[in-house]
């Protein structure tokens, strides 16, 4: 970071150890002003969990994830995630906003 190697970051919520962590990558990296774009390959709690953390995080950049995987992720969980024209809506229901089934 210091050395300005990195156009931007992209950390997985599931391999970087979790929210808090999340939280504190991203932190670091506002403080080099390098933008956030989390990293999504493990299904739909790290989609929203990555998601549910951007909204409080001054330098994210974007969401990265596959349109191809978000389909198959309406089965595990309580209700289909809303995406629509490359946006994720996110719900108010407490937590990470949805359950799994």
């Amino acid at each position: 970071l210091e050395n300005r190697l990195a156009d931007y970051i992209m950390p997985d919520v599931t391999w970087t150890g979790g929210i808090t962590e999340l939280k504190k990558i991203s932190a670091l990296c506002e403080a080099y002003y390098i933008p956030v774009s989390p990293h999504d390959a493990a299904g739909p709690i790290n989609v929203v969990a990555g998601a549910q953390v951007m909204m409080t995080v001054p330098n994210f950049y974007k969401l990265e994830t596959s349109e191809w995987n978000l389909g198959k992720y309406d089965h595990l969980i309580d209700r289909p995630l809303d995406v629509s024209n490359g946006s994720l809506k996110l719900t108010s229901r407490p937590g990470l906003g949805v359950e799994m089934n």
